[in-house]
């Protein structure tokens, strides 16, 4: 069980790949503080040589830091008005980033790699047919309505603030994790045996916003706001 994803980062021509098996719950709300955020949380997940087959694959990101693009996709485009306000905020927390919409999932960020396609099948985004920009960069959705844009920016708000106050409540528990993980070896080495869990849906889940990142972050969700309402006061 999981939703798995995979998180590429490349620098300086080199690039490599890292695995997490529970990120696609939450990828969008992982990357959206920006660039040296989202860097340090794929960095501190599982590095791997091997990908996932598109089927499999549940979400994916590409962050680029030599062409300063976001190349991604995950399940948050399920909600056309949830996903205006994710990337609408992330023009915000991505300054002078390129964001784009992965349209053919894993494959697109294959394709940009100029890694070969090795599956049978591409997991399409539902926005799959939209190939529209909006401020240049952004994948266009198809929330157009005040409404509609303020009710998923407030979904990914109480979103947002959960996640992070579940990373606060699951520190203590990846602090647990690291003593078990230390006792056990201390038992193995006196030639005990000892009985610990092998995994733990937490355990990729680093806690490391800082305060100024998080108050970055809610700085962008008052400036789509004001947008939004002054739209809604004055009509185009």
């Amino acid at each position: 069980m999981g939703s798995r994803v995979h998180y590429v980062v490349k620098k300086g021509g080199l690039w490599a790949q890292w695995y997490s098996q529970f990120g696609g719950y939450a990828m969008e709300l992982d990357l959206l503080p920006g660039p040296q955020a989202a860097t340090r949380f794929a960095l501190g997940q599982q590095p791997v040589e091997w990908w996932l087959s598109e089927l499999e694959c549940e979400g994916a990101a590409l962050i680029d830091h030599d062409e300063q693009r976001l190349l991604w996709q995950s399940d948050c485009d399920d909600d056309a008005a949830y996903q205006t306000a994710v990337l609408a905020v992330m023009a915000h927390t991505w300054p002078g980033w390129r964001i784009d919409w992965a349209h053919g999932g894993l494959g697109d960020i294959l394709d940009a790699l100029g890694e070969q396609r090795r599956f049978w099948e591409s997991r399409r985004s539902s926005l799959q047919g939209d190939t529209g920009t909006q401020d240049g960069r952004l994948g266009r959705s198809t929330a157009t309505s005040t409404s509609d844009s303020l009710r998923g920016l407030r979904d990914l708000v109480e979103r947002f603030d959960a996640h992070q106050e579940m990373d606060e409540a699951t520190q203590a528990i990846s602090l647990l994790l690291r003593v078990t993980g230390a006792l056990t070896a201390l038992g193995e080495q006196s030639g005990l045996r000892v009985e610990t869990p092998v995994d733990n849906s937490f355990a990729h889940r680093p806690m490391d916003l800082t305060k100024e990142e998080r108050a970055t972050a809610h700085a962008a969700f008052d400036a789509v706001r004001r947008r939004h309402e002054s739209r809604g006061a004055h009509p185009e």
